[in-house]
């Protein structure tokens, strides 16, 4: 059995993802595909501090629309995007603005 992303080493966390990557050059299906990305994401965001992450305005991968992030738990940032209150995404889809 795997492990946990949260339990895993950078080394095996860098691991996992190449092997997401790998994964996602032969997947066929675009629902195959987008369950790989998200984890793909998660994966990466257990990569990041946290701390580099303060509340403001950030792009969201893949979304057109901004999110103005609020706080950070765990890995996921939460905030507003657009008219969804509770807008939440891992902490490797964001980029500040």
């Amino acid at each position: 059995m795997k492990k946990l992303y949260s339990q895993m080493s950078p080394e095996e966390l860098e691991a996992e993802m190449n092997e997401i990557i790998e994964a996602l050059e032969h997947a066929e299906f675009p629902s195959h595909k987008e369950q790989l990305e998200r984890k793909y994401y998660t994966a990466k965001a257990y990569t990041l501090n946290p701390a580099d992450f303060p509340p403001g305005r950030y792009a969201v991968e893949g979304h057109e629309e901004p999110l103005e992030l609020q706080y950070v738990n765990g890995m996921m940032g939460w905030g507003v995007q657009g008219k969804d209150p509770e807008a939440s995404f891992p902490l490797s889809m964001l980029s500040k603005l």
